[in-house]
């Protein structure tokens, strides 16, 4: 029985390769046409161009760019008949539909494909409704949604593949939904050098954050591995699979922690047939807001500033900065100015004059705006009021008329601008001492998003009206604050997601129920199940950081080592040794995760020396590549590699909180393989695997 269905199935998957490749000549031709079509109608154009009236150019016009179009849509749709070559479809749900004669097998690819002769589905897109069906149900009652209502029946058998360059590698019949053989020889293979798209394998739960369309802001808690930047951006293809009416990739936008990381992840929504997504992330927002302002920290500095040396008095203004409670209190405050500290004047200039009580009045009209927009408002209508008195009777106005009527209007108000006010905050008693800057000219990054908060609520700013969903990713090295500029500079829908384990600053980090406070109206959703590392390098991780909600997938794998050298250079062996042993491995990429960039950048000449070709990852670079990767912890976020090497993992390097967090991450980057070297005594966050094992590890 079992050969008959391969046979069968080797039969349906060779009939569609076959329309695929017919399908693929056809658009090959017409692309031509569409070329020769265009160019003979603008070589016409050209000919003829001075013998057109206004309505024949008109004509003409429009002719080329609907032939444009055309030749767009066919190039769109030639590069995803391309990619289902390559493999057609990864699954099959047999489903009998109450009241139809028998079971209907659905086959699930990347996108839909049709019998270009009888335009039968052939192919359903994994983010069809009917594909929810291999997604979210086991065998036996099920249903999805139709353009009529909701289709029950029976799920009656489903089908797993693995199609490479067209041929059938190997096939599983799946009572239960993915979960067995596939997901495991899938998460069993080596890391690529790219981010890929998993549709072959989304679990139940991933998949329902990924078709939530209700939610106006949805914020997803993941544990390490467990696929949640991947999961966000299959959110951002089915959103636009579903809505494609309205919603195009030019609406979204992902605010990511670093271009490494955004360079990392550009393959998942071209696989996905989407274009790509625009990309920011909080400096480029500090940027703008700043750039003509003050000098500031960045967040990579005050990050490496923190694992240098940890300054008490710092931490605590980090910490006083990252509540809801700063938020609000900030808020009311600069809320508060405009009634508290606004004093109206008379206003005279040539010889005219507001009175304070008109200007009280002016000043009032513009309430709902914020109060240097406000000020603004009232010095132009004082602007106008006076200028058109004095040009009444016979006067003369100029541009030094107007300025002083806009000094005197500003020193009605003691702030010359946003900075200014934000200072003042800190002047009330209870909150002295808690801005401290760092030199003449610059602020710590602790104030960064507090003062462009206060210019926002302050004056009005250009906001990205434009985008219509934002993706936010690590969501825990963010604070209520920054969240609150979001909230001002973005009124779309967004996907938020991180992992609160996986902080880079503990001073300042945010959970799922912070978040919350900002984001009252939010779904919150969790995933806990992790997939990346098999069970040891979990276990192992989960002894440096327990997360308790973490639940591991089963898939076992060679114990973490920890290596004891005797000294520096043996260490710098130790490593080149396991180098070595990598290059001569099954396993494609290795990540070498120190604390720092400064030690990652000291190691790399080292082994770089020794002849080691490898990539050196710091705060500037700006693309990912395969291979041997040497970086610090900080950038590593959201990277996984097939083999991880931690230096260095000794008490001198690892003992406060914030490098229990690095510690933690770095060890969570590795898939199958990790191994972490030190000399001097091992790091007390490392205690739990004992001496016995150091030594044995150390051979």
């Amino acid at each position: 029985m079992q050969i008959r269905d391969e046979e069968q199935e080797r039969r349906y998957l060779a009939e569609t390769v076959r329309l695929l490749t017919q399908e693929l000549e056809r658009l090959a031709a017409s692309i031509d046409d569409s070329a020769r079509t265009i160019q003979e109608q603008k070589e016409h154009m050209w000919e003829h161009w001075r013998d057109m009236d206004g309505a024949e150019k008109a004509n003409f016009r429009t002719a080329v760019n609907m032939s444009v179009t055309l030749g767009e849509h066919a190039v769109a749709t030639r590069e995803r008949i391309e990619r289902l070559l390559q493999s057609p479809y990864f699954g099959r749900v047999d489903f009998h539909r109450n009241g139809d004669g028998g079971a209907r097998a659905y086959y699930i690819g990347v996108h839909d494909f049709s019998d270009p002769g009888t335009q039968d589905i052939l192919i359903h897109d994994w983010r069809a409704p009917v594909s929810s069906l291999y997604y979210d149900f086991e065998t036996g009652e099920a249903h999805f949604q139709t353009p009529t209502g909701t289709a029950h029946g029976d799920i009656t058998g489903k089908r797993q593949y693995k199609i490479r360059d067209g041929c059938l590698e190997y096939m599983f019949e799946s009572a239960l939904n993915i979960g067995d053989d596939i997901l495991q020889r899938e998460l069993s293979r080596s890391a690529d050098d790219k981010m890929k798209n998993i549709v072959a394998t989304i679990q139940r739960e991933q998949n329902a954050v990924i078709r939530n369309e209700t939610a106006r802001v949805l914020i997803l808690q993941g544990v390490a591995g467990s696929g949640k930047t991947s999961i966000a951006l299959h959110r951002v293809a089915f959103l636009l699979y579903r809505f494609k009416d309205t919603l195009s990739s030019d609406n979204i936008m992902i605010l990511s922690p670093n271009k490494v990381f955004g360079d990392y992840i550009a393959n998942v929504l071209p696989e996905l047939g989407e274009e790509q997504i625009a990309e920011i992330d909080f400096d480029t927002i500090a940027g703008r807001f700043l750039a003509k302002v003050t000098e500031y920290e960045t967040f990579s500095e005050q990050v490496t500033g923190l694992l240098d040396r940890v300054d008490p008095a710092a931490a605590e203004r980090m910490r006083h900065k990252s509540t809801p409670e700063f938020v609000t209190s900030l808020d009311e405050w600069i809320t508060s100015r405009a009634d508290a500290e606004f004093t109206p004047a008379q206003i005279e200039q040539k010889n005219k004059r507001l009175s304070a009580e008109r200007v009280a009045g002016l000043f009032d009209e513009s309430r709902a705006f914020p109060v240097f927009t406000r000020l603004d408002h009232l010095a132009n209508s004082a602007v106008h009021l006076l200028k058109s008195e004095a040009l009444d009777h016979g006067g003369r106005w100029t541009a030094a008329d107007t300025n002083s009527v806009r000094r005197q209007v500003r020193a009605m108000f003691p702030y010359k601008d946003a900075f200014a006010l934000y200072k003042a905050y800190y002047n009330e008693p209870d909150r002295r001492g808690l801005f401290k800057p760092l030199g003449r000219k610059k602020i710590e990054y602790a104030d960064v998003f507090p003062l462009i908060y206060t210019m926002i609520s302050t004056a009005r700013q250009e906001s990205y009206s434009h985008i219509r969903h934002l993706v936010v990713d690590e969501m825990q090295d963010y604070t209520p604050i920054q969240y609150a500029v979001l909230r001002r500079l973005f009124s779309c829908k967004m996907t938020i997601l991180g992992d609160s384990s996986q902080s880079v600053n503990p001073f300042s980090s945010s959970s799922l129920s912070t978040i919350h406070s900002i984001f009252p109206e939010a779904d919150c959703l969790e995933l806990c199940k992790s997939y990346r590392s098999t069970t040891e390098i979990t276990d192992f991780a989960q002894r440096i950081s327990r997360n308790h909600k973490l639940v591991p997938i089963e898939r076992h794998g060679r114990p973490p080592q920890i290596i004891a050298c005797a000294d520096q250079r043996d260490e710098e062996q130790q490593i080149l040794t396991l180098i070595k042993e990598h290059q001569h491995g099954e396993h494609r990429s290795l990540g070498i995760v120190c604390k720092t960039v400064a030690h990652a950048k000291t190691l790399h000449r080292a082994l770089s020396d020794a002849g080691v070709e490898l990539t050196f990852l710091d705060y500037d670079s700006t693309a990912f590549t395969g291979g041997i990767v040497i970086t610090s912890a900080h950038i590593s976020k959201g990277l996984e590699f097939d083999s991880v090497i931690v230096p260095h993992a000794d008490d001198t390097n690892y003992s406060g909180e914030i490098d229990k967090c690095m510690l933690y991450i770095a060890c969570t980057r590795a898939m199958h393989e990790l191994h972490l070297t030190h000399f001097g005594p091992v790091s007390r966050f490392l205690e739990f695997a004992g001496e016995p094992q150091s030594r044995i590890a150390a051979r």
